[in-house]
């Protein structure tokens, strides 16, 4: 799906991070809802996710 006006900018990736991706629209949507309602715990986890995404 490309980009449209209004949507989100996705942080591009810096040395060994990942680039991140949905497997499905559902997670996308609760990414969303996540981000609305926990801004920040969702942007710890999404650097989390970014730096070590093996991590158990």
């Amino acid at each position: 799906m490309s980009p449209k006006r209004g949507d989100d900018v996705p942080a591009p990736p810096v040395g060994d991070e990942w680039r991140l991706r949905f497997a499905t629209n559902e997670a996308a949507k609760g990414w969303g809802d996540l981000c609305a309602q926990a801004p920040g715990n969702a942007r710890r986890c999404y650097e989390a996710l970014r730096s070590d995404p093996l991590h158990a």
